[in-house]
């Protein structure tokens, strides 16, 4: 009986000896200051699956992750205080040119180009990030695919809040997000094939949702995309920030832009200062005549109201099968929109006077109706839930 009790208590203190102690940490972790330096330091010597761990305090930004440090996470311990600080002087916070890197619980502010970018990876997530006061976008992918932005807040970008573009297919998704006094809420030049923008806040931005397509960024024309059940309020009715060409269709809640066989669907969009939900051609290049024309679009069962020109609209220029349908809204242009045939091309050509004059022109009249400020005079975004895992 005293063998076996015995034996009993040895099976358990071995077992207990395999279990990690709660202060250790699981292989594959990197601690930032404990076990590296610096997060760049810790990049360096990362292998593939590793997670970078970031303590709270402010860093200076300037990280990028090499296409030969794949398939890792950098996660703060504490996404309000875990902060990258640019100072108005730095480009970055994270530059990252591998595949399969997750961004997550962090910070950044006061940056000359981007906070968090991804650039030609297939495999990206960026997570529980917080943006505000960057010259360039807050999240930004570009020539990248398999992406997901969720659960991020961005304040004061001077171009775009969130971007995904260059894609073809994108195969990415941006859900639970928000933007706000930005210069464009999202962004995405050319960004086809399964894309979804949906289930998000868009506020006060110049301009709300913009899928574009221009031929001085690659794989033109835009296509494919859906954008549904997103909350768009305020566009272009605040003072923001304007450092982009697409700021020049201030006013307008979601805009297709030259795009192809994209889907807005159920989407609530109240207050815009110009369109609710707009279709329009837009240039070969910024400096081009009018030459996408958007064509195939579906415009269904959204939510449009207080619009300072039209809730719906369509231009001129548009080619056929933009089929707007069972979406409430008090005023169209051409009026009767919803009832004509979806086969019938053409719109309304005081929307192709405002909206399809050249860039330079657009930006302009932006520039006097918003009488933009600097980025860094939006105030910083509350504080955010972080990263519940």
């Amino acid at each position: 009986m005293v063998r076996t009790s015995w034996k009993k208590l040895l099976l358990s203190s071995l077992l207990a000896g395999l279990a990690s102690p709660a202060s250790a940490e699981p292989a594959g972790v990197i601690r930032v200051p404990q076990d590296a330096p610096t997060i760049q330091a810790a990049v360096a010597t990362a292998t593939p699956g590793d997670t970078i761990l970031v303590d709270g305090g402010t860093y200076p930004g300037g990280v990028v992750v090499p296409k030969d440090k794949p398939s890792l996470t950098i996660r703060g311990v504490d996404r309000n205080a875990v902060v990258f600080d640019g100072e108005d002087t730095r480009d970055d916070a994270i530059d990252v040119r591998a595949d399969g890197v997750t961004l997550q619980n962090l910070s950044a502010h006061n940056f000359r180009r981007n906070a968090f970018y991804w650039d030609g990876v297939t495999g990206f997530t960026g997570s529980y990030l917080t943006v505000w006061n960057v010259h360039g976008y807050g999240v930004y992918s570009e020539d990248s695919t398999d992406g997901l932005i969720e659960h991020d807040y961005v304040s004061g970008a001077a171009d775009a809040a969130y971007y995904i573009g260059e894609c073809d297919p994108c195969r990415s998704t941006i859900r639970h997000v928000v933007a706000r006094l930005s210069a464009v809420g999202y962004s995405g030049t050319n960004a086809s094939g399964a894309l979804v923008i949906r289930d998000s806040v868009w506020d006060g931005n110049s301009a709300g949702i913009l899928p574009n397509s221009l031929a001085d960024e690659a794989d033109p024309p835009q296509h494919d995309a859906l954008i549904a059940g997103n909350t768009i309020t305020r566009s272009g009715r605040a003072r923001v920030p304007l450092a982009t060409p697409l700021a020049g269709y201030y006013g307008i809640g979601i805009g297709v832009a030259g795009g192809n066989g994209d889907r807005v669907l159920r989407n609530s969009v109240a207050g815009s200062r110009r369109y609710g939900i707009a279709v329009f051609s837009t240039p070969y290049r910024i400096k081009a005549p009018i030459s996408w024309r958007p064509q195939a679009n579906s415009l269904r069962d959204n939510a449009v109201g207080g619009s300072g020109l039209a809730d719906l609209a369509v231009s001129a220029s548009a080619r056929s099968g933009n089929c707007f349908r069972g979406n409430r809204a008090s005023t169209a242009l051409p009026a009767g929109l919803q009832k004509r045939p979806c086969s019938r091309p053409g719109g309304d050509h005081s929307v192709s006077r405002a909206l399809e004059a050249p860039f330079q022109t657009l930006m302009d009249r932006a520039i006097r109706a918003i009488r933009p400020i600097p980025y860094t005079a939006v105030p910083p975004p509350p504080p955010q839930p972080s990263w519940p895992g």
